[in-house]
């Protein structure tokens, strides 16, 4: 899956835009929220390429939020990979919890599996939209991270995208 996209026209009601004179600016700042969001949860990049996983378990928890498994297999007895059908796995969790890949009794631990799968939040999470339209809206009120005058010399703009997003985001320690 690409990227996920909000379109313009509805980045245009969320800011109560009623003219097209803004949409360029608009469709791009859209686009950088959508990748701000992205990286502030961990998924930057993630989400635009398919990835294979080996494992060993008959139980297999995913790092990312899965939109589809393309393929099960098992390495055989001879090094060549056998895809295993559908019936033999299930795929159980969801984008608020974790995916989990469980293969069927007849599939031991120790095995050699490989798993092709592909990152995705499809349908998109409501807190990922507010939270990306949140963004927008800052970047098109505000152009700037800080605000100057109004009686103080500086402030930071508050926003509720980190709100949204801290429950989300993945954390990797090596």
């Amino acid at each position: 899956m690409a990227k996920p996209v909000i379109p313009v026209t509805e980045a245009k009601q969320h800011l109560r835009v009623e003219h097209d004179l803004d949409d360029a600016i608009i469709a791009a700042y859209t686009e950088a929220a959508v990748d701000r969001t992205l990286q502030e949860i961990g998924l930057a990049g993630v989400l635009e390429r398919v990835h294979s996983t080996e494992t060993t378990l008959r139980e297999f928890g995913f790092l990312y939020p899965v939109e589809e498994v393309t393929s099960v297999e098992k390495k055989g007895t001879g090094g060549e990979w056998q895809t295993l059908p559908a019936e033999e796995w299930t795929l159980s969790g969801n984008l608020e919890e974790r995916h989990v890949l469980t293969l069927g009794a007849g599939h031991l631990s120790g095995n050699c599996y490989r798993v092709t799968w592909k990152a995705g939040l499809k349908p998109l999470p409501a807190w990922f939209r507010v939270a990306a339209l949140f963004l927008i809206g800052h970047y098109y009120e505000n152009r700037s991270s800080v605000l100057l005058g109004q009686g103080v010399a500086a402030v930071e703009v508050p926003m509720g995208f980190k709100h949204l997003t801290a429950p989300h985001k993945r954390w990797f320690f090596a």
